[in-house]
C-alpha cells in the first residue's frame, strides 16, 4: 500500500472503469448516428425533386381480368373531376385499408373523382388479378420507380390528388381523406 487508500487496483474497480470506457464509446457513436443521419436527411431535403405530374405513359398499366367489369380507361383528359392516385406496396395491409376505404367513401358519397392505384416498391410486374381485387379505375406499376426517385415520395397508401390535365392538386397522407371540390 502506498497510502492513498483510493489507489489500490482491484478486480471491481478495473471492471468498472472498463465499463465506463465502453459507455463514452456506445455515446461517441450513437452522436456520430445521429449526426449522420441529420446530414442525410438534410441532403434529402434539399435534393430537387420534380413536382409530381399523372401522365400515365410514365407507368405501366395493370389490366383488369376481362370479368372485372368495364372500367374507363385512364388519361390525362378522360374526366373533367380530379384523379386520386394511392401509393399501394400490395403487401402493406394499411394501404390496402386506406385504397378500400377510399374506394367506399367515393360510393357512399357519389364523389366525381377518380380513384386509381399505383404500385410502388414491386420489383417484378403484378399480375391482374392485383388489378381485380384492388378494385380501382385502373392500377398502374411504377416500374420506373418515378413515385420514388422523382417525385421524391416514401409513405405507401398517400393520395396523390391530380387536376383533370394531370397537375398535382394536393398530396394527403393515408391518415386523412382528400378534400372534394366544392363545386361537387
Amino acid at each position: 500500500m502506498d497510502g492513498n487508500w483510493g489507489s489500490e487496483r482491484t478486480p471491481a474497480a478495473d471492471a468498472s472503469r472498463r465499463y465506463a470506457g465502453w459507455m463514452r464509446l456506445g455515446y461517441a457513436l450513437s452522436v456520430v448516428a445521429l449526426a449522420a443521419l441529420g446530414v442525410l436527411w438534410h441532403l434529402d431535403r434539399t435534393r430537387h425533386w420534380d413536382t409530381p405530374r399523372w401522365d400515365p405513359a410514365a407507368f405501366e398499366r395493370i389490366a383488369p381480368p376481362a370479368d372485372a367489369g368495364t372500367r374507363p380507361a385512364s388519361s390525362a383528359g378522360a374526366t373533367s373531376g380530379p384523379t386520386w392516385v394511392v401509393a399501394v406496396q400490395p403487401s402493406c395491409p394499411h394501404c390496402r385499408a386506406h385504397l378500400a376505404a377510399l374506394l367506399a367513401r367515393r360510393a357512399r358519397e357519389r364523389l366525381p373523382a377518380r380513384i386509381e392505384a399505383l404500385i410502388v416498391d414491386v420489383s417484378t410486374r403484378p399480375g391482374a388479378q392485383l388489378a381485380r381485387e384492388l378494385g380501382t379505375d385502373a392500377t398502374w406499376w411504377d416500374a420506373r420507380e418515378v413515385w420514388r426517385r422523382r417525385w421524391g415520395h416514401r409513405v405507401y397508401g398517400e393520395t396523390l390528388c391530380f387536376a383533370g390535365d394531370g397537375t398535382l392538386l394536393e398530396v394527403v397522407p393515408p391518415s386523412a381523406d382528400p378534400i372534394v371540390p366544392a363545386s361537387h
